[in-house]
């Protein structure tokens, strides 16, 4: 089964939702969000994930990479903050010093 997501018009109390269901087949899709969620108008239905598993893409992968790095950098700062703020004052000091004309 696949995942398919679409934008759909729910009426003008909602407007415009983008919308995900399962389904075998497009058509099977668009009559989901037509019974499930009362869509009046669809645009832009696709398939999005084929098969039962989800994979994730490269940009999960990165974002995930990204927040992991951050953590660390927080951990270190906590754990070996007595390292970490004089050689801050250190390279700050040099930055200033060799800004200077």
């Amino acid at each position: 089964m696949a995942t398919y997501r679409a934008k759909c018009w729910l009426g003008s109390s909602s407007g415009y939702q983008e919308l995900e269901v399962q389904s075998n087949t497009l058509n099977g899709a668009k009559e989901q969000f037509e019974r499930i969620y009362g869509a009046e108008q669809i645009i832009n239905l696709r398939k999005v994930r084929s098969g039962g598993s989800y994979s994730s893409s490269g940009g999960d992968v990165s974002g995930y990479l990204i927040l992991g790095a951050i953590l660390f950098g927080i951990w270190l700062i906590v754990e070996y903050w007595w390292i970490v703020v004089p050689a801050a004052a250190i390279l700050g000091f040099l930055v200033w010093y060799g800004s200077q004309d």
